[in-house]
């Protein structure tokens, strides 16, 4: 009888553990594992109070076509399938209801279906940055957001999963461009 509550006492501090644990452990798989796509960002840059400073991500393709047939509503979750271009960046090619055999795909959501298209949010959308670093990150993402280059979000896919790893402006990592304007 007194053994019961220390078991259903282990098992709720396992249970603790266990579901930041499994978000860490799939997060760093798709570091891992993930394969390196590159996407056109476009601004803004905020600020949240309560989770620090950090670069709003917002990759520049928004929408895509729906298959004929294909029947959408705001809020599902939709397979996209990632197609490199000539200039290395990533476009939405296809979306589908269910995982695609082959390839490189991520997990949507749809915000709006509109007759054939969707705009859909990509599933990551900040990249966090050291409160000492961040009004001269700040500076360099407000300088170069609009330019004809633009910066380039690298993100790594795996499994549907995506995980922002850096920004990037004509294939230089931000953190190194950082590092440079600090000194």
């Amino acid at each position: 009888m007194k053994t019961l509550p220390l078991i259903i006492f282990g098992i709720a501090a396992l249970a603790q553990w266990a579901a930041p644990l499994s978000q860490i452990w799939t997060h760093e798989q798709v570091l891992a594992k993930g394969t390196l796509i590159k996407l056109k960002c476009q601004a803004p840059d905020p600020y949240d109070p309560l989770r620090g400073r950090y670069l709003a991500v917002r990759p520049q393709q928004r929408e895509a076509t729906v298959p004929a047939g294909m029947k959408l509503k705001k809020g599902m979750q939709v397979y996209a399938q990632l197609t490199p271009g000539s200039d290395g960046l990533a476009t939405v090619s296809s979306l589908s209801l269910t995982p695609p055999d082959g390839g490189d795909y991520i997990r949507l959501k749809a915000q709006y279906v509109y007759n054939d298209k969707i705009t859909f949010e990509w599933p990551f959308d900040r990249f966090y940055v050291n409160e000492k670093l961040a009004p001269e990150a700040d500076k360099w993402f407000a300088e170069n957001i609009r330019t004809a280059k633009g910066i380039t979000a690298e993100v790594r896919v795996y499994n549907g999963r995506a995980v922002l790893q850096d920004l990037s402006l004509d294939g230089k990592p931000f953190r190194e461009i950082l590092k440079e304007r600090v000194k």
